[in-house]
């Protein structure tokens, strides 16, 4: 059972965390219209720009973890992060196109990758990122499944100081970063045990 704790919508400046978990986001992307009429997106310039994330008891405890994003890609180049959480979880576009996603577990990174040349240029997408602690890796882009695999690896790490969560950037440096839009952005984590389920 997944628990949103985190989304955020780039309409203002400083980005709230709509699923009252107070995980601001720091930083400050030049906004521009969105992908339709009244909403906005923060675009990132590829180099520099980044959205971060303080870790909080809801990011680092472990446990599955689902991401949802709506972005536009302005270019290839080399692998572009969506949303990374230190030594726990990456989701992002590989330079031929290809959407990945990755846990960190027992030291070592396991993902799963789609075709290269799915995620196109120049144009609104959803896509998904899924792992739970039986084993599931998924990855889908607009609802349509387009990767999975299926690996017993336990539950995922909760993401780290001091780096915590990037939003288009690789969390301990200026490296593959987005260079695009992105309009939203939500984070389910497992609902910590013993708390009953939302209806």
């Amino acid at each position: 059972m997944f628990e949103l704790v985190l989304h955020h919508r780039y309409d203002d400046p400083q980005p709230h965390d709509l699923s009252g978990n107070e995980n601001l986001g720091y930083g400050a992307p030049h906004r521009v219209p969105g992908s339709r009429s009244g909403r906005r997106a923060a675009r990132f310039d590829g180099v520099t720009d980044r959205v971060f994330v303080t870790p909080s008891p809801t990011l680092t405890r472990s446990g599955d973890i689902r991401a949802d994003l709506t972005v536009r890609l302005d270019a290839f180049g080399h692998r572009r992060t969506l949303i990374e959480g230190y030594l726990s979880f990456a989701f992002g576009v590989e330079g031929d196109g290809a959407l990945s996603g990755s846990v960190y577990r027992a030291l070592e990174w396991t993902g799963v990758q789609s075709r290269p040349g799915l995620v196109p240029l120049d144009t609104w997408i959803t896509v998904t990122f899924v792992y739970t602690k039986d084993g599931a890796l998924m990855l889908s882009m607009n609802g349509t499944t387009v990767a999975e695999s299926y690996q017993e690896l336990g539950e995922a790490s909760g993401l780290a100081w001091p780096f915590g969560l990037n939003i288009g950037a690789w969390p301990d440096g200026d490296q593959r970063m987005w260079q695009g839009c992105i309009e939203e952005v939500m984070l389910w984590r497992s609902m910590p045990q013993g708390q009953p389920a939302a209806l």
